[in-house]
């Protein structure tokens, strides 16, 4: 996931893993117990059944931010329908036995995304976020006695909603922790997702996890975020949603190129032996960076790197009067503009330069899964995405039959 999409941005890379059938899910998020969620009950609302739709030619999932909702909600009901699994992002893991919905989730969308997907049968497969300080999880499963009270915790939160499944992204190990301490967490991970596996499945539950790619089935520095040894935990989970996005964080360039993606994939592969487990995450973003500056520029007023998707990029096109270029070597697109940056007294013009994943982009790295015999894809994320990429997911759809 790009957690810096969040509205309290942290700039590190993100988003980088035979389902069981759904059962009739109670509505909205209950307490379990050890488990503290925030939110209140939903009841159900009558609404007339959804119209079958086409579905797309391989298994398509997404993630659901919770920033993104207000994007997403007002399609969410025609677009159930088309997902396999639907992975509500708003749930941190704060404590060895807590797991609490982020402070910034509107409770009112939470409650209409729920009563919706509950009322499709959706398979709601909630994506649990590592939101402990530095080091602090890596300390838990490392204590074996801790390791299990968090499993339980986990086990009796997807119980609470009868979920369908859940979705581990534990993403300060790669991008927090520090990489002296992968090799000392790598067995505690495994030793966690292998409890874990096994408590959900005895629970009639699927397990996902969603983690940073790796390039071969090695530990060195080419190897990519092997902490997380795709080869020992495949055995034990459902699903492994790659993260093969990021690839630009800190300065411009391509999000997600398709010869990082596809090495991504040949990685995991390599490292699992398993393509059939695995599920490619899916770019439907940009990131706009500044480039330089002409003129003395009140710093104050200054912008910093901030985000695109393809449902907002062309309004920014449009607003810029820029002329977006294809690249055809990444799959992607980008363009350059010049921002007038003012304190009302001190003016210059600030460089910006854009670099994202439309449609078409989608459909690039769809068509790799395709070709490696993949279990699936993953969209980063719903809200994110305009007609142009539903155009490319499922190219049958038409506007009287959404």
């Amino acid at each position: 996931m790009t957690l810096d999409d969040t509205p309290a941005a942290a700039a590190t890379p993100a988003a980088t893993p035979a389902a069981t059938a759904r059962r009739p899910s109670a509505l909205g998020v209950l307490v379990a117990v050890l488990v503290v969620v925030l939110g209140g009950a939903v009841f159900a609302v009558t609404r007339p059944a959804l119209v079958p739709a086409p579905k797309s030619d391989i298994p398509l999932d997404a993630w659901a931010p919770y920033w993104a909702l207000d994007d997403s909600l007002p399609e969410f009901e025609q677009r159930v329908g088309l997902l396999r699994d639907i992975s509500p992002f708003w749930f941190n893991a704060t404590g060895v036995s807590t797991i609490e919905i982020d402070r910034n989730a509107r409770d009112e969308d939470i409650e209409q995304f729920m009563s919706i997907a509950n009322k499709a049968g959706a398979n709601v497969v909630p994506s649990i976020v590592d939101a402990l300080p530095a080091g602090e999880m890596a300390a838990i499963l490392a204590d074996p006695a801790a390791r299990t009270t968090h499993v339980d915790t986990i086990v009796e939160f997807a119980a609470s909603d009868d979920f369908a499944g859940i979705d581990i992204d534990y993403e300060q190990f790669a991008f927090a922790d520090g990489r002296s301490t992968w090799a000392a967490t790598r067995p505690n991970w495994v030793a966690f997702i292998t409890e874990l596996g096994a408590a959900l499945r005895a629970d009639d539950r699927t397990l996902t996890v969603s983690i940073p790619p790796v390039y071969d089935a090695g530990q060195t520095a080419a190897s990519g975020f092997w902490v997380y040894d795709y080869g020992a935990i495949a055995p034990h989970v459902d699903r492994i949603r790659i993260m093969a996005y990021d690839f630009s964080v800190t300065n411009p360039g391509p999000i997600a190129p398709l010869e990082f993606v596809e090495r991504s994939i040949k990685g995991a592969i390599e490292a699992t032996g398993q393509p059939d487990k695995l599920v490619l995450g899916l770019a439907a973003y940009g990131r706009n960076w500044p480039v330089g500056e002409s003129g003395i520029c009140p710093a104050s007023e200054l912008q910093g790197r901030t985000s695109v998707t393809a449902r907002s990029v062309d309004e920014l096109i449009v607003l810029r009067e820029a002329t977006p270029i294809a690249v055809p070597e990444t799959g992607e697109w980008t363009f350059d503009y010049d921002l007038e940056v003012t304190d009302g007294t001190t003016t210059c013009l600030q460089g910006r330069r854009v670099h994202y994943v439309d449609g078409d982009g989608v459909r690039l790295r769809m068509d790799l899964a395709r070709k490696y015999q993949m279990d699936g894809v993953s969209l980063w994320a719903l809200g994110f995405e305009d007609d142009a990429v539903w155009d490319q997911i499922l190219p049958t759809l038409t506007k009287e039959n959404p």
